[in-house]
């Protein structure tokens, strides 16, 4: 048995433990009495032992809907209000901070530098390795400057021969950081077409080069005109180009100007026909370049023509707000025909060709009135051959209608060659009736085509498409008359009775 002091100690204990168990529960899972609490509350008033805090104890819901504020935002500090001592700590900070944006901006830029450098060095060392075409032309170039029509002359060495002419289009080098590998397949295309074809001349009907920093890696569109005029002097036959909307972008180094002149006019291209031509119309490379037979008669007169870049504001062509062909460089074209006819020609028209970048509004009007009557020839429409391969078989062209498509029916005009369009490379024979000279109406045909591109860069995915990547080959006989067919990529080498002539 117990004493009585050992009942008191125990019966001490018992009320310093609150938290003891009885028949197997804790007092914490109890009811509390409301007596408790203000027993509680009085036992402190008495001087009993105060918590030391006032946070729930462990395992206690948080109470989610307190009306209690947060602490209020420590105000910051203005410059103005701070010693000397911060506002110098605050300088230096704020000069790390600078520091190390710029360092790395500077590291960026650095990187694509060594990596665009690499990469088109890669590729000029590359076209370094292209050797010449074998082919023995039967045509003799005559410079410009001892010409009787004042433009350069393909003249015949024996009568009846036939002028080929190769058309590529949207060659679109970007000789930037991320675009070396495309731009060499780009390169070795347009050397594998060539010496397939083996032309008297090639015309490229603009974009060859394609400046885009977030896609090339460079703003230097000026490095890329000239790794494409590389590549043609090392294959060694004549060639001129138009230029597209983005040869020369209106965020790019150089300029239209600056490209023409410093670029494709500098003496060391010995093979380019390239000029600017007539400086008080539109553009730069205005041109024509005369095929003529043996008997010094002119069979065809191939023109190329300026199309321009952006308009209406689009001065970085994210509205697809496309420019035309000017009405001054129209008038140039008419009074150019009128003069080869008058003076070389017996006054009949010369036939003629005309190259430019940006299609004519005529190509996408005739192509849906062939798409509207079930893809099948209409009574102005006669398919030859392609696709239009665009998304809902749309074409691109300028905003406006201009007036060359017209002018070319009442000026000996047989055909039109553009681009612009990647996945379009169809052609079809156009007949229209326009108002001539003196009110009269005159009835005409023209074919319109559309190059196959090379583009490996631009359009996204499209590296890994073929069936549009090509060329377009054309062969013009002594008598003006001419034939076209594709030249694709993945069969360079097609039979010659696949020619489409242009009767």
């Amino acid at each position: 048995m117990k004493s009585e002091d050992e009942k008191k100690s125990l019966a001490g204990a018992a009320d310093e433990q609150p938290a003891a168990e009885t028949n197997g529960e804790s007092a914490e899972e109890k009811p509390v009495a409301p007596e408790a609490v203000e027993g509680e509350a009085g036992a402190c008033a008495d001087g009993a032992e105060q918590p030391a805090t006032d946070a729930p104890e462990e395992g206690a819901e948080e109470d989610f809907f307190s009306e209690e504020q947060p602490p209020a935002r420590k105000k910051r500090l203005r410059r103005k209000d701070m010693t000397p001592e911060q506002k110098r700590r605050r300088t230096i900070r704020d000069l790390i901070i600078t520091g190390t944006v710029f360092g790395v901006v500077l590291l960026f830029f650095a990187i694509c530098a060594l990596c665009s450098w690499v990469g088109y060095s890669g590729n000029f060392d590359y076209i370094a390795t292209v050797e010449a075409v074998e082919y023995d032309s039967p045509f003799t170039l005559v410079d410009a400057e001892e010409s009787d029509t004042g433009y350069y002359e393909f003249v015949a060495q024996t009568e009846g021969a036939e002028f080929r002419v190769l058309q590529l289009t949207d060659v679109h080098i970007g000789a930037g950081a991320f675009s070396a590998q495309k731009d060499r397949w780009a390169l070795e295309a347009v050397s594998y077409l060539v010496n397939s074809v083996k032309p008297d001349l090639v015309i490229v009907t603009g974009d060859i080069a394609y400046p885009v920093p977030f896609q090339a890696g460079t703003f230097n569109n000026k490095r890329e005109a000239e790794m494409f005029a590389t590549l043609m002097e090392q294959l060694g036959v004549y060639w001129t180009i138009t230029f597209g909307n983005h040869d020369t972008e209106v965020y790019s180094l150089y300029d239209r100007d600056e490209i023409a002149t410093e670029v494709y006019m500098d003496e060391k291209w010995e093979h380019c026909l390239f000029r600017f031509g007539p400086e008080d119309i539109g553009g730069a490379g205005n041109d024509i370049i005369i095929v003529k037979d043996a008997d010094n008669s002119i069979s065809q007169a191939l023109v190329t023509i300026d199309s321009h870049s952006y308009t209406d504001g689009d001065y970085f062509g994210m509205a697809w707000k496309y420019d035309n062909i000017h009405q001054s460089q129209i008038n140039w074209y008419a009074s150019q025909m009128d003069r080869l006819a008058n003076e070389f020609n017996g006054g009949e028209y010369v036939k003629n060709l005309v190259f430019f970048h940006i299609p004519l509004t005529e190509y996408g009007k005739y192509w849906n009135e062939y798409k509207d009557n079930g893809h099948e020839n209409t009574a102005n429409v006669t398919y030859v051959y392609g696709k239009a391969g665009e998304s809902g078989e749309k074409s691109y062209p300028g905003v406006s209608d201009c007036q060359m498509f017209e002018t070319m029916l009442t000026h000996g005009g047989q055909g039109t060659f553009c681009g612009h369009d990647h996945y379009n490379n169809f052609a079809i024979d156009v007949t229209a009736t326009v108002e001539g000279e003196g009110g009269t109406e005159v009835t005409g045909k023209i074919r319109l085509t559309y190059g196959m591109s090379i583009d490996y860069l631009a359009y996204v995915g499209i590296a890994k498409e073929i069936e549009q990547r090509g060329g377009t080959e054309i062969k013009i006989s002594a008598d003006g008359s001419f034939a076209t067919r594709q030249r694709p990529y993945q069969d360079a080498t097609p039979e010659d009775d696949e020619w489409h002539a242009f009767v």
